[in-house]
């Protein structure tokens, strides 16, 4: 699909529009005018979780991951048909992450890295100014499965800003980070270098590795491996020149091979009690990683009449509300990985939930704590340790008898309080 508005923008104008419109898909930027490539963009109501440059995506995404997983040593990993997404690599990593090869932070070291050096490159390419090619809707549902753990593509974003500028302050703009080095003069080379730089150097410098694998290798920033070969890449006697893509990592199986699948879904739900599933029985949910406030909370809100919905995974958080549509959503604050401030942001991005009840649940009760939970959107507090009473009072403030059961309690105060008249 071609966007209604294909005029040029600044990068961070194109990035401010998506993000305000809470969009999830996927859009192409492109320069405006000569270099055809393209950066695939991939969004989840509104928050930038992947970049696509279709040109260093494999190389880069290996790099990386190697960085962070030196035990990681194959190029090319199989994957399940149903694991596959349209950015491939970015299935590849949630795979990793689901099959405990990656922990979440070395998940989102890798996928704010990816997104850094995609975004340097389209700064080096188009000096900041694209225009969107194509935009494509994707239903959030499905990507909200796959983009559940919250990178903070923001900050990598601003990385990829500064480096620009300080790649441009270093008179580096004629040279690119992912072109690979080769020697062309291994006896002038030998003549300006000590003979233990030298021979590191030469076994280094093979003709494939990029200036960014050789920073990988040597232990050096980009800017600094850079600036020392420049003399010799001037003097041709390093040649620095652009290189195909490494072979798609991903493998997936040819159609009909036995294994298919798609992968198992690790959400963490209290399953439903069977008493409490009627017609008119709305749902509460409870987003805490701790296990006995969960069992807490789910024992009250069975016990008020309502179907409680218990979330320990705060990444998933957003999915099986999306699905379940609870009506009530009790929120710790300190959860690892996600914490409440993120998902009640999460949470009141989406249209659906944005006039929910979110019941803040948190232990300090700090004026702090409440300003901040108000500004992402909580409607109410409760202190911890969870009190029975209180969880009552809270649930009877926000629900009416028409979403509890009549023969239930909450169903029988809530009519006593709302007496039919005439």
């Amino acid at each position: 699909m071609t966007p209604d508005d294909a005029t040029p923008n600044t990068l961070n104008e194109s990035l401010d529009r998506y993000r305000q419109q809470q969009f999830t898909g996927q859009i192409t930027l492109v320069p405006t005018k000569g270099n055809q490539q393209r950066w695939s963009f991939f969004f989840c109501l509104g928050r930038l979780f992947w970049v696509d440059d279709g040109k260093s995506d494999n190389r880069r995404t290996l790099r990386l991951l190697q960085a962070v997983c030196p035990s990681i040593k194959q190029k090319r990993f199989a994957l399940r048909e149903g694991d596959a997404f349209a950015a491939q690599n970015y299935s590849l990593l949630m795979v990793l992450l689901h099959r405990r090869v990656l922990s979440q932070e070395l998940f989102c070291q890798v996928v704010n890295g990816v997104i850094a050096e995609a975004v340097f490159d389209l700064l080096w390419q188009t000096g900041g100014v694209v225009q969107v090619g194509t935009e494509v809707p994707y239903d959030p549902l499905d990507v909200l499965k796959m983009a559940s753990v919250t990178v903070k593509s923001h900050a990598a974003i601003t990385e990829a800003a500064q480096a620009w500028a300080a790649w441009q302050e270093a008179q580096l703009g004629d040279f690119h980070p992912d072109w690979a080095l080769a020697i062309r003069s291994t006896d002038q080379l030998r003549e300006r270098l000590a003979p233990e730089v030298y021979q590191k150097l030469a076994l280094a410098i093979d003709g494939q590795r990029t200036v960014r694998d050789l920073a990988v290798l040597m232990r050096k920033d980009v800017p600094t491996i850079t600036r020392s070969l420049v003399p010799y890449i001037r003097r041709n006697i390093i040649d620095l020149h652009p290189i195909e893509d490494l072979p798609s990592l991903v493998v997936l199986p040819t159609p009909g091979a036995e294994g298919n699948g798609r992968s198992s879904d690790r959400r963490q739900t209290v399953p439903t009690p069977a008493a409490a599933t009627t017609a008119t029985a709305a749902t509460i949910a409870c987003i805490d990683d701790s296990p006995q406030v969960c069992a807490a909370m789910s024992q009250i809100i069975e016990q008020a009449g309502y179907v409680p919905l218990c979330i320990q995974d705060s990444t998933q958080a957003l999915t099986v509300l999306l699905e379940r549509k609870p009506k009530l959503i009790f929120l710790d604050l300190i959860m690892p990985v996600a914490n409440g401030y993120e998902i009640c942001a999460q949470i009141r991005r989406v249209a659906l939930f944005r006039d929910i009840p979110i019941a803040i649940l948190t232990g300090s009760d700090g004026i702090i704590d409440r300003v901040r939970a108000k500004v992402v959107g909580a409607t109410d507090f409760v202190s911890k340790p969870v009190e029975t009473e209180k969880i009552l009072t809270l649930i009877q403030k926000y629900l009416s008898a028409a979403t509890a059961p009549v023969n239930s309690p909450a169903g029988a105060t809530a009519a006593s309080l709302n007496p039919k008249t005439g």
